[in-house]
């Protein structure tokens, strides 16, 4: 009797890891990235994109003004959203580089009640005279949450912009890197811009870039957006960051230098 239930026991467990696999096995096959790769197009005035292919415009992109004054606005549709920064009174998508983590982390997204200025002129916005930057997507469908990006280059006057790709993580809530086409490789592979050690932290911590700094900054933001605390004027390939009067809770970085976003990372702080 127990040599029996033994083999049930051993029957049983067989069986459970082989759900198991099975279960795992499915979440890699279904889990992937959507790319599309385009002709490098760049309109005479707006772009409609969309972004899952399903014919339905996600992304109004266009440009327009007059002499000297002319802009580039990204409009969602629906629901969707790009995720940017507010100030002095106008919404501006990050302009992020290769390898970028895109998702709820970025914490400020913004839909089509917040239209956002890519670039107006060669100084407003993040985007004139990019090249190979990314917009950070987020595509809402029924009840489903994904996060994709679109990759741009931006004249130094604001006057055009060729959208060259984009993609998206084709599972619910999951992030995705900027340029990443697969769920193994990027489209321009890259080292980590910068890495936070430690982290969490209590009291501070250290970022650390792969190469040397020029007159950058230092943004932190708490959960809500927020703007909570900033360094200036960082050079060389490391800075300290003294926690002072924050409270534990979860705050994201953000590295800029010469007013183009290097980088955006979760950072924890603890007791």
């Amino acid at each position: 009797m127990k040599i029996e239930n033994k083999k049930y026991i051993s029957k049983k467990s067989g069986i459970l890891m082989l759900l198991i696999a099975l279960i795992i096995f499915n979440n890699k096959l279904y889990s992937q990235i959507i790319y599309t790769d385009i002709t490098d197009e760049t309109p005479n005035a707006t772009y409609p994109l969309d972004l899952n292919n399903d014919t339905i415009d996600d992304f109004i992109i266009h440009f327009g003004g007059s002499a000297g004054t002319i802009g580039v606005i990204c409009n969602p549709q629906n629901n969707n959203a790009y995720s940017g920064e507010f100030v002095s009174g106008t919404y501006l998508p990050w302009a992020l580089s290769t390898s970028s983590p895109i998702c709820a982390s970025l914490a400020t997204w913004y839909d089509s009640s917040n239209p956002g200025t890519m670039g107006w002129g060669a100084s407003s916005g993040y985007w004139p005279g990019a090249t190979n930057k990314y917009l950070a997507l987020k595509l809402i469908v029924g009840t489903n949450t994904y996060y994709g990006w679109a990759r741009l280059d931006f004249l130094e006057m604001s006057g055009s912009f060729t959208i060259k790709d984009y993609a998206y993580e084709s599972t619910p809530n999951a992030c995705i890197q900027a340029g990443r086409t697969t769920l193994g490789s990027t489209e321009n592979t890259a080292k980590p811009i910068f890495s936070v050690f430690p982290n969490p932290f209590i009291s501070s911590t250290t970022i650390q870039t792969i190469e040397n700094l020029n007159n950058a900054t230092l943004t932190i933001y708490n959960s809500f957006g927020k703007m909570v605390k900033q360094v200036t004027n960082i050079s060389g390939n490391n800075v300290t960051l003294a926690r002072e009067n924050l409270t534990s809770g979860l705050y994201f970085i953000r590295l800029t230098e010469e007013n183009k976003i290097i980088a955006v990372e979760k950072l924890i702080i603890i007791d």
